[in-house]
């Protein structure tokens, strides 16, 4: 009698694990999948066999600090890349530290990079270069900002703002010389 408790007691104890399994399995398969477009942007595949470009932060670059490429260098091995930051929020950015993640063509993150602006009045721009070295330009299939968090602008500073406040208030604009995005 003491064998057949023990046996349903094991039953009852697999049989729940493969109820919590199935569980699991069930929320994985209704959480939505993020995927990038053959042009590096992010997009979020919803569960019901539809799609969303995933922004993050958007912003209208009228009211924004405007990140832009203006000049790509191809080097041996490396490529140096000139970005312009034009204030147009209407207040002075005392600093702000973009983090720019380079994505190689297996689309693993081979490097991160920060720019670091300072005293930019508003509607003024200030120029940064910044050189990836170990790639040349021709193997960067994308370079991310991911991260502002080191800002001080307005009445944002990095004691009081959000998690993501200062990257929301970038704007990135597309280039035709190499893949950038948000």
């Amino acid at each position: 009698m003491t064998e057949v408790r023990e046996v349903s007691g094991v039953m009852k104890q697999l049989a729940m694990a493969i109820f919590l399994c199935s569980l699991s399995l069930q929320a994985l398969a209704q959480e939505a999948t993020q995927a990038y477009t053959s042009d590096g942007r992010r997009v979020m595949l919803n569960t019901d066999g539809t799609w969303d470009y995933f922004e993050v932060g958007s912003s209208d670059p009228g009211n924004s600090a405007v990140l832009r490429v203006t000049e790509v260098y191809e080097m041996d091995d490396a490529c140096r890349v000139q970005f312009q930051l034009t204030n147009n929020l209407g207040y002075r950015i005392s600093s702000l530290v973009p983090r720019l993640a380079v994505h190689n063509m297996d689309d693993i993150v081979y490097t991160e990079r920060s720019l670091s602006y300072s005293a930019v009045k508003p509607t003024d721009s200030k120029w940064k270069s910044v050189q990836f070295t170990g790639l040349g330009c021709r193997d960067i299939s994308r370079v991310v900002v991911f991260d502002a968090s080191r800002c001080k602008m307005g009445e944002i500073d990095q004691f009081n703002e959000e998690k993501g406040e200062c990257l929301s208030r970038i704007y990135v604009e597309p280039s035709d010389l190499i893949n950038i995005i948000k």
